[in-house]
């Protein structure tokens, strides 16, 4: 499902159960759906990326 049939089905289904969302609440809907899949596209690339290694430094910085 795409985000925005998601957010569509969010929508639809508060309002069938008697809710009144404002143009407010939709956008807190909108918001909340991207900020998610944004969180979830950084955990796989943490979890999917190498780990880190350390290396000494070849020349000290002075």
């Amino acid at each position: 499902m795409t985000p925005r049939e998601i957010e569509l089905l969010t929508i639809a289904k508060l309002e069938h159960e008697g809710h009144q969302l404002t143009p407010a609440d939709q956008r807190e809907i909108h918001r909340s759906i991207q900020d998610s899949i944004a969180h979830r596209n950084r955990f796989r690339n943490m979890m999917t990326s190498p780990a880190y290694q350390w290396k000494k430094p070849d020349t000290l910085r002075r």
